[in-house]
């Protein structure tokens, strides 16, 4: 059974999902690992995700999902 992630884990893991996307690595498991976190309730992760969406970085742009991840920011601030 899996725990929940403390806020220390969640920072941990969109701080590496950031760093791998601006190092140009492995895109899909870094916004796989953003949206993990987001949805455990990292507002950082889902904000970033959010700009990613909007400006097509490392994605395609999809404002949809940008809006998605704007309001789960939101309500997660």
């Amino acid at each position: 059974m899996n725990q929940p992630l403390s806020q220390h884990d969640l920072e941990c893991v969109y701080a590496n999902a950031v760093n791998t996307i601006q190092s140009q690595m492995n895109f899909s498991d870094a916004v796989h690992e953003l949206e993990q976190a987001a949805r455990a309730g990292h507002g950082k992760a889902a904000l970033f995700l959010a700009q990613l969406y909007h400006q097509g970085f490392r994605v395609e742009r999809d404002s949809i999902k940008a809006q998605y991840w704007q309001n789960m920011a939101t309500m997660q601030a």
